[in-house]
């Protein structure tokens, strides 16, 4: 307690400690009786990271201020009760809070409008049971509440007390306020508004129909959780709305199919498993459950587990490398393998001989997995479509413009997605280059495996919510996760396969041992898509490299590369041997021109090896090149 001559002063001391710490007064409220006499005041401070300290203080009959709720009221007075004598014929406008009541009454006094419309309050939203409201028996009454969940309960409760003693009732539309918006929203975004602006919004209402909207609201909003949330709070959501839980299960049912249709989604929402998962045991299943159906090398399976795993953290990942499944032939297995994945990815679209339109807008529209067979033929001729898909590798640069609509406005289309292609053979450099190659081979008759039809019904759906599960409890880890990479990997191939390793390095030593020899293993498919240009460059080094000379003439570069039978150069030029014209053209792609050279006595057309030194450097490094004998 403590003596001073005003609130003010009284509540700078009580608050004294509170605006050491940072917190600045905000504002002092006066709660009178009708006749304008202060019954106690609520300090207000806020700091500046959005803290707020709230505090009621009242004055005793010896002029002492204590900090605290006045002892001798049963219940508390309305914030603004004097102007009920002011202005007795008045319609009363009930708001959450002080501050916003200050606004409106401004507001409404520059409206000249104080002898038809007052505004009052109980305080916040909670604050609507210990108020007494019996001075606005069988006055009209106009709520307003904000526009969010305590403020629909607010409503409610007015509805019923005020009922009781009387009142006629209104209420505001609050859809044109934002979320959490108040009275204060609406009057700063409308700034040139009128009485007869704010009168548009009243409109009567009973209260079965507050309930039966607040009641429609709450469903809404059950149906978009998630089993395991939705499992917390039924029983308690069922008990405030009066119904059994088994009536609010039917009902909450009805409105997650109705969603699912507005939003046409075609894919099936999956519910997260309903216990927290060990990730190195569902990596585990994930991979036996591939080499149950799929013949392929164990890196094969510990990169195809990790991808399709890969795709439910695609929220919180910014690289999506492409998972290219190819074989040397038919019937090893590619189409199976990408069914397979299906199943188990997130959101998985087939979309086989798709028009670039079409993919463009599913992408846009629904984030899928796209899962495309027979690559090889579908986009052979199609640049557009290879452009998309590389231009989706990266989180980043996932976006292109289209025009859309009768007008044909551009529109910006995001193509961000993890994406899964099978073909015979290698595709187009620019997507291996994106890619981690999942390589199929055909069935020896001894190797045993089995149907895909004949999987255990519930197999895919467990292990499908597991990933959900995962995925929910792992994707701040994901999403901060900078692991450790094999050294000896390509700039482009540690992208690729940086969160892949991240989910192994989750799962534990074992796994991440995996990821890290899947990856040494299978980046050295990435050789087999370098450009023709650094298979020449690989094949002169080879060459030249051990041979003590450091010049050479075109006709001799020429006859030291047609040697090798298994390698391109002497069937280059349609059948024939590699031309110095060719040569040229593609050496001068990485600065490197013929020069007239002197050898003994005659002069010819040639390089000197120091020419090739930086090429060399730049291109050939061990991570990323061999000669062009080990892409056969």
């Amino acid at each position: 307690m403590t003596y001073h001559s005003t609130p003010i002063e009284a509540a700078n001391t009580f608050s004294a400690q509170k605006i050491a710490e940072g917190f600045q007064p905000e504002s002092l409220h006066s709660y009178s009786d009708q006749h304008g006499n202060p019954i106690y005041w609520r300090i207000r401070l806020k700091h500046a990271d959005g803290r707020k300290w709230i505090r009621p203080m009242y004055k005793d009959i010896s002029g002492e201020f204590h900090l605290g709720e006045p002892p001798f009221l049963k219940n508390k007075p309305l914030y603004g009760l004097q102007l009920l004598t002011q202005y007795p014929d008045a319609q009363v406008l009930i708001v959450e809070g002080e501050h916003p009541a200050d606004i409106l009454n401004e507001f409404l006094k520059q409206q000249n409008s104080h002898e038809k419309y007052i505004a009052l309050t109980s305080g916040s939203a909670t604050s609507a049971d210990g108020a007494d409201w019996q001075p606005l028996a069988r006055k009209h009454c106009i709520i307003w509440p904000d526009n969010d969940e305590p403020g629909e309960n607010y409503a409610k409760q007015l509805i019923t007390k005020l009922k009781k003693i009387g009142c006629t009732l209104q209420t505001i539309d609050i859809s044109p306020l934002p979320l959490n918006g108040d009275c204060v929203d609406w009057i700063r975004n409308n700034p040139n508004c009128t009485l007869h602006d704010l009168l548009d919004l009243f409109f009567p209402i009973t209260s079965d129909e507050v309930s039966t909207n607040h009641d429609n609201n709450t469903i809404k909003k059950l149906a978009l959780l998630s089993s395991l949330e939705y499992d917390r709070v039924r029983i308690s959501a069922a008990k405030s709305m009066g119904i059994r839980p088994a009536t609010l299960d039917n009902m909450v049912k009805t409105e997650k199919t109705a969603l699912q249709e507005e939003n046409q989604s075609p894919f099936q929402e999956i519910e997260p498993w309903h216990e927290p998962i060990h990730p190195a045991e569902l990596l585990t299943d994930i991979s036996n459950t591939i080499k149950r159906f799929i013949v392929c090398q164990k890196e094969t399976v510990t990169a195809a587990t990790l991808w399709a795993v890969m795709t439910w953290f695609i929220d919180v990942i910014q690289v999506a490398p492409i998972a290219v499944i190819t074989a040397p032939e038919k019937r090893c297995g590619k189409s199976q393998m990408l069914f397979l994945l299906s199943r188990i990815v997130n959101r998985p679209l087939a979309a086989s001989n798709i028009s670039s339109a079409a993919l463009f807008r599913s992408i846009d529209a629904w984030e899928p997995t796209l899962l495309i067979d027979e690559a090889d033929t579908f986009m052979r001729e199609n640049e557009e479509l290879r452009g998309l898909i590389n231009c989706g590798h990266t989180r980043e640069s996932a976006y292109t413009i289209r025009v859309v609509g009768d007008d044909h406005s551009p529109r910006k289309l995001n193509v961000w997605g993890a994406k899964a292609l099978a073909g015979i053979g290698k595709l187009p450099d620019t997507i291996m280059d994106r890619s981690i190659t999942l390589e199929l081979r055909r069935k020896k008759p001894e190797e045993n495996i089995e149907r895909l039809r004949h999987a255990e019904p519930d197999l895919f759906r467990i292990l499908a919510k597991k990933l959900s599960r995962f995925a929910q409890d792992y994707s701040d880890k994901i999403q901060q996760a900078k692991p450790k990479l094999p050294d000896t990997l390509n700039d482009r191939a540690q992208d690729n396969w940086e969160t892949l390793v991240a989910i192994a390095e989750i799962a534990g030593n074992d796994w991440l041992q995996l990821a890290k020899n899947a990856a040494l293993k299978l980046s050295s498919d990435i050789e087999q898509s370098q450009s023709i240009g650094v298979q020449l460059l690989a094949d002169i080094q080879e060459i030249y490299e051990p041979l003590p000379v450091d010049r050479f003439s075109t006709s001799e570069l020429i006859a030291a590369l047609c040697k090798d039978d298994e390698k391109p150069w002497a069937t280059y030029n349609r059948g024939q041997p590699i031309t110095p014209r060719q040569i040229a053209t593609r050496l001068r792609e990485f600065g490197i021109a013929s020069n007239t050279i002197r050898l003994g006595i005659t002069t010819a057309k040639g390089y000197s090896y120091l020419q090739f030194a930086d090429a060399f450097a730049r291109y050939l490094s061990d991570a990323n090149v061999t000669t062009s004998q080990s892409t056969l």
